[in-house]
């Protein structure tokens, strides 16, 4: 999975959708039971790093393999969806991924 830039970008995908649903589910809960307080400020500070990063292996991907406009805004938005990141890793990039290697 890590050997090509579509296998690290997959990578990059799950983990910055796996971070903002810790900030939706986890963090924002426990401020507000009042549990844990600074809890979003770890995890949004988490999040808005690998989001960053997220961006710029998005920006790598559409020049180095020529994607058309299209993908990269699609994912922009799908990563604002709680686990559309992992849904759009399934139903696009899998089968991508598939074609390559028949190929």
């Amino acid at each position: 999975m890590l050997h090509s830039t579509l296998g690290r970008f997959r990578l990059m995908l799950w983990l910055q959708g796996i971070s903002y649903v810790l900030l939706l589910f986890v963090a924002f809960p426990l401020r507000d039971a009042g549990v844990m307080p600074q809890a979003v400020t770890w995890f949004g500070n988490l999040y808005g790093f690998l989001f960053l990063m997220y961006l710029l292996f998005m920006v790598t991907m559409y020049t180095s393999q020529k994607w058309r406009l299209r993908r990269p805004i699609a994912l922009f938005f799908v990563s604002f969806i709680p686990l559309g990141n992992m849904i759009y890793d399934v139903v696009v990039f899998r089968k991508l991924c598939r074609q390559r290697n028949k190929a």
